[in-house]
């Protein structure tokens, strides 16, 4: 199905992406939540990566209580962030996207810290401060306009879906043209 149905089953992705922008678009509040779900997983799995990297370089006492005060952070906040839009309603959103911040906030904290002892060690920092510097201006962001940046977020997210799965479906019927224009076979004879 290489050349043929190919182009199909790309048209059909790109129906299933722009519905999905749709319901993004028409259904923020549930997409929210599932947005606020995805970063607490994120939460949980660079808490757990913080907890099971911090051994691995000698940073001294100080970094290591704050690495390992991070990574504690970013299990619990991750794990109510999971758990909590399971169990109450709306009014929780604001409590959780402000235990967000907060956690980037320390997040971004610690990784500049720790960047300056990486530094130090003769490693190379700019992995760090990257992430540090994103995490506060995300903490800042969220700290200043919750809902403000969460629904700008999801409006601009499920237009880039629609933009995304338009994108495939155009490029499935230029594959389907590309496909029927055919070279027709001719007989070529060579003469010695």
């Amino acid at each position: 199905m290489k050349g043929r149905g190919a182009w199909i089953l790309q048209l059909l992705a790109a129906l299933v992406i722009v519905a999905l922008g749709v319901f993004i678009l028409v259904r923020q509040d549930l997409f929210k939540q599932i947005l606020i779900m995805a970063l607490g997983v994120v939460a949980i799995v660079t808490g757990i990566t913080s907890l099971a990297t911090m051994n691995r370089y000698a940073f001294g006492k100080f970094n290591h209580g704050s690495t390992l005060v991070k990574g504690i952070l970013g299990l619990i906040i991750g794990v109510l962030a999971v758990i909590m839009p399971l169990a109450t309603g709306e009014a929780v959103w604001t409590v959780i996207i402000y235990l967000l911040a907060a956690q980037m906030l320390i997040a971004a904290i610690v990784l500049c810290i720790d960047a300056f002892a990486v530094k130090a060690a003769g490693f190379p920092p700019l992995p760090l401060v990257t992430e540090g510097l994103i995490s506060l201006v995300i903490a800042v962001l969220l700290f200043l306009f919750p809902r403000d940046v969460a629904n700008l977020l999801v409006t601009v997210f499920g237009i880039i879906i629609i933009v995304v799965g338009i994108t495939l479906g155009l490029l499935a019927v230029f594959l389907r043209k590309r496909g029927t224009d055919t070279v027709e076979a001719v007989d070529v004879t060579i003469e010695k």
